[in-house]
């Protein structure tokens, strides 16, 4: 089984559950633990919807060229030195 498969057959189980949910509350009516729960359906299904998208989005390999150069200077302003803080100031 691929990984679109387990993504098809999860969506379905959050429809599922969902319809569930709502045939609850029509009985029901708007209980709080089932309010809760679809409000936590909700987030399920948007986490599954990102899910998704990072899956099925096609994945680019670039490589990206470091120069062996030196950086300029202005770069490096205002920073502060790993260990000793801000420029100026003494190490303890």
């Amino acid at each position: 089984m691929t990984i679109h498969d387990d993504l098809d057959r999860t969506r379905q189980a959050v429809q599922a559950l969902e319809k569930s949910l709502l045939a609850l509350r029509n009985q029901l009516g708007p209980h709080l633990d089932v309010l809760r729960l679809l409000d936590d359906l909700e987030r399920c299904a948007t986490d599954l919807r990102r899910l998704e998208q990072q899956v099925r989005a096609p994945r680019r390999h670039e490589l990206v060229a470091i120069p062996d150069g030196d950086y300029d200077h202005g770069f490096w302003a205002d920073v502060e030195h790993e260990g000793l803080g801000a420029p100026g100031r003494r190490a303890p």
